[in-house]
């Protein structure tokens, strides 16, 4: 199988554990912000609602409300505007806009900085210490913050690329096959950038819609290539979601040295 293309088909669901870590610590790094829809494409509605929340493994299920002060929409031509309401519960947000123009619309999170937390190195790996708990003797330690973004891509009538093509957070998915138009037998073709840069050998996370309830699990990995890019190809249509994480220097003047960067998009295949 070469770098930076895989079929999507069932696969299990990997499982690391760390000793250094509770419970409890290790489920929250795992939860995933999305976006979901209340449709992908549409002919003639003049509104879609948007449900907002932190998942895990059962994708998309509501856990936890994200709650962001950077929500916003770029319209069709790619002017920024805001959701026309908003409403926060303990486990999602609603957020509605209109579809006023025909085209496609681009949904966000924006970047939503998160908990500060001390991770520690072990095996070359960097995880959060559970509260409370010590660091094993000799490994390395560090404040880190995470900054997290979700998006989602909706179109009114015949697709647009003003939205698509405009340029996101520092770690960025950028749809080469437009994210409503994805096909089964197509494929779905994605940039991955990080600060404009591709960004090369980089993890992709892929899970379906009630995959967690399949068996055996489906749960899939992808890389990108030297260029940054990744083909995913799929066994059968349904709702996606991919999620990327990459830990960085935070910029100058943040309250940690280091940012924990995630990033979802949520998109639908279809025949």
């Amino acid at each position: 199988m070469r770098n930076g293309d895989l079929w999507l088909s069932r696969g299990r669901r990997g499982a690391v554990a760390a000793l250094v870590f509770s419970t409890c610590a290790s489920a929250a790094w795992a939860h995933t912000s999305y976006l979901m829809p209340s449709t992908f494409s549409t002919a003639d509605r003049e509104v879609v609602t948007i449900e907002a929340s932190f998942g895990e493994v059962l994708f998309f299920r509501p856990e936890v409300a994200v709650d962001s002060a950077d929500f916003h929409v770029l319209r069709p031509d790619g002017r920024r505007d805001v959701f026309d309401r908003t409403e926060t519960f303990r486990q999602l947000t609603l957020l509605e806009s209109d579809l006023s123009e025909p085209g496609t619309y681009r949904f966000t999170t924006g970047e939503r900085l998160g908990r500060v937390a001390t991770q520690v190195q072990v095996e070359g790996q960097w995880r959060p210490l559970a509260p409370g708990a010590t660091a094993p003797a000799g490994a390395p330690t560090q404040r880190s913050q995470t900054a997290t973004v979700a998006e989602v891509y909706v179109t009114k009538g015949a697709t647009t690329r003003a939205a698509v093509d405009a340029p996101g957070g520092r770690l960025a998915f950028q749809p080469v096959t437009h994210p409503n138009a994805v096909y089964a037998e197509d494929g779905f073709v994605i940039d991955l950038r990080f600060d404009g840069a591709p960004l090369a050998d980089q993890v992709i996370e892929v899970d379906r819609e009630g995959g967690a309830l399949e068996e055996p699990r489906f749960h899939q990995t992808i890389r990108t290539d030297a260029q940054g890019r990744a083909t995913l190809r799929f066994d059968r249509p349904g709702v996606y979601l991919i999620m990327t994480r990459h830990r960085a220097p935070a910029p100058p003047g943040a309250e940690t040295p280091i940012r924990s960067y995630t990033t979802s998009l949520t998109f639908e295949v279809t025949h």
